[in-house]
């Protein structure tokens, strides 16, 4: 069956609508006792560019918190692991021993702390080199000129 936009159904409308609107960016709304199929506006330049912006940002924020490997070893870094490495190093550098770490993949190791300022290193670098990336991506999606350059922006890191 074929649809178009502004097409009215009085009383309930056939379920292939609602597939073609899925498939062709249309929704039904009721009008008067009726339905009406309804095309969905097109983005503006500004709106995609909103969009894009958003999903990079998004990108790095979750690319900033993944676990990071120092030495080998694959460490959490989440909220709860940096809140842990940070009590560690200063509970560490107080008394100048060492304790058994839980890795991100549950295998233990040795770490002083040392070792745990080396995964906050890490974790800072990664994060410099992730915000100047978006930086850059955020940069080429504002002098983009149409929905398909900002579309083709992605983070490079």
């Amino acid at each position: 069956m074929t649809f178009f936009i502004g097409q009215i159904f009085q009383g309930k409308y056939p379920p292939d609508a609602a597939v073609w609107c899925n498939r062709n960016g249309a929704y039904i709304e009721a009008v008067d006792g009726g339905y009406q199929i309804v095309g969905i506006p097109e983005s503006t330049l500004d709106e995609v560019k909103a969009e894009k912006i958003t999903s990079l940002k998004a990108d790095r924020d979750r690319l900033e918190v993944e676990d990071i490997e120092v030495d080998g070893h694959l460490y959490d870094y989440d909220e709860k692991a940096r809140e842990r490495i940070n009590n560690a190093i200063i509970a560490l550098q107080a008394s100048g021993t060492s304790i058994l770490w839980t890795l991100a993949n549950n295998d233990s190791v040795l770490v002083t702390a040392q070792d745990l300022v080396a995964v906050v290193s890490a974790v800072a670098v990664r994060s410099n080199t992730l915000h100047v990336a978006y930086r850059d991506a955020k940069a080429k999606v504002n002098a983009a000129m149409t929905a398909e350059e900002v579309n083709a922006v992605e983070l490079e890191v």
